[in-house]
Order: structure tokens, then C-alpha cells, then sequence
């Protein structure tokens, strides 16, 4: 099902984090067009990256945390979701440059996000020397862009282990994973952009 990318398409040098199922993903630099967001949980499992066998699904997780009244689950569905939604789209914005841009009604494309695997890391803990140490998470997943007229699949990104800023709390390591992966989809671009410059003056000299 998936496209084999053009002889013209090249990886940006020295970047595993992200890998292109199909597409091009230029097709993100274009400021002038929008896209409504979707993120999908359905898949996520909660890894502690050594015993895949102990892999659980994200909503029996939360249930596990809380198994009185469910207060987790609660929480993710009324208001962290939201929070998740909201730091994703904002930073998507903020941080990838001259891009397209997600809006509430979109009307060129649908951007969806498909969170995988999460690793919410350590513990927090104390340290005499250095304090309090903030628990830092690592997640994996597909990121694509679709014609929202057509549903046509126009760009698939893989993504994994990418890790985001350190938080106290589950929701902030989780919001950390999105800010991180916007500047580092940020970064890839531009690497990537100077990759297929660099190719189209060596293919313009050969002709």
C-alpha cells in the first residue's frame, strides 16, 4: 500500500528520529494552506522499553493507576486530552516555520497524529546535590497529511523514541513528547529542504 519514494526524495543526514513512509514532506512548507488536527490514541500502548510482553494499552493504564472511581480517565477525557490537542496544534505553529498552518477549519488538508507507544520514564526523584529530578518521556508514533477532500494519504512520517522535556506530572511529560517533536519536525525540514537544493543543482549541472 505504501509508495516508494522518488529517486528525487532523500533523507536528511544524521536524523533516525523520523522516517518518510510515503509523500514528500515539503509538502508541509506551504504557509498558505490549513489543516484540521486529529491525534489518535486508539493504538497507544504504555512501554517501559525493556519487556514489550508487559506493553499495556494507554486507557487500562490510567484505570490501573486509580482503580477507585477512575480519576485518571476521567481527567484525560474532560480535560488532558484537550491540553495534549491544544499543545500539539500551538506548537505546531509556533515552531515549524513557514508551514502550513492548523486551524480549526482547515480546508486544504487533515493532519492526523497517531501516538503508538509512550514511555513516561522514571519516577520523580530527590537528589541532595541536585534536587528534584523531573521524569522525562519517550514516545513513537506516525504523523500524516491527508486532502481533505478526497482522503487522499499524501504524506506518512514514522517517528520514534523521541524524547520530550522532563515534567512532575504524567499529562506534562506527554505535552513535553509534542513541543519536542515539533522542533525537531521543525529541524528535519530544514535539513531536508537543503538535502533536495543541493540534488536539484547537482541533477541541473548533469543536464
Amino acid at each position: 500500500m505504501l509508495m516508494i519514494l522518488t529517486a528525487n526524495c532523500v533523507e536528511a543526514k544524521n536524523d533516525e528520529t523520523f522516517t518518510i513512509q510515503q509523500g514528500d514532506p515539503l509538502i508541509l512548507l506551504q504557509p498558505k494552506k490549513t489543516a484540521i488536527l486529529e491525534i489518535d490514541y486508539s493504538k497507544l500502548m504504555v512501554t517501559d522499553g525493556k519487556n514489550h510482553e508487559d506493553d499495556i494499552d494507554y486507557v487500562t493504564w490510567m484505570k490501573m493507576q486509580d482503580e477507585d472511581d477512575n480519576k485518571w480517565l476521567n481527567d484525560w477525557e474532560n480535560k488532558d486530552k484537550e491540553e495534549c490537542y491544544k499543545s500539539f496544534r500551538d506548537n505546531f505553529n509556533k515552531e515549524i516555520d513557514d508551514a502550513i498552518k492548523l486551524t480549526k477549519y482547515g480546508k486544504d488538508y487533515k493532519m492526523v497524529l497517531t501516538m503508538k507507544t509512550i514511555n513516561f520514564g522514571s519516577a520523580v526523584k530527590y537528589s541532595i546535590v541536585t534536587g528534584w529530578k523531573k521524569g522525562q518521556a519517550k514516545g513513537g508514533g506516525e504523523l500524516e497529511v491527508r486532502d481533505l477532500n478526497t482522503d487522499e494519504l499524501l504524506l506518512l512520517i514514522e517517528f520514534n523514541d523521541l524524547k520530550g522535556e522532563g515534567s512532575f506530572k504524567q499529562i506534562g511529560r506527554f505535552k513535553g513528547i509534542y513541543e519536542n517533536l515539533c522542533e525537531k519536525l521543525n529541524e528535519y525540514l530544514e535539513e531536508y529542504q537543503k538535502e533536495q537544493k543541493k540534488l536539484a543543482k547537482k541533477n541541473k549541472k548533469k543536464d
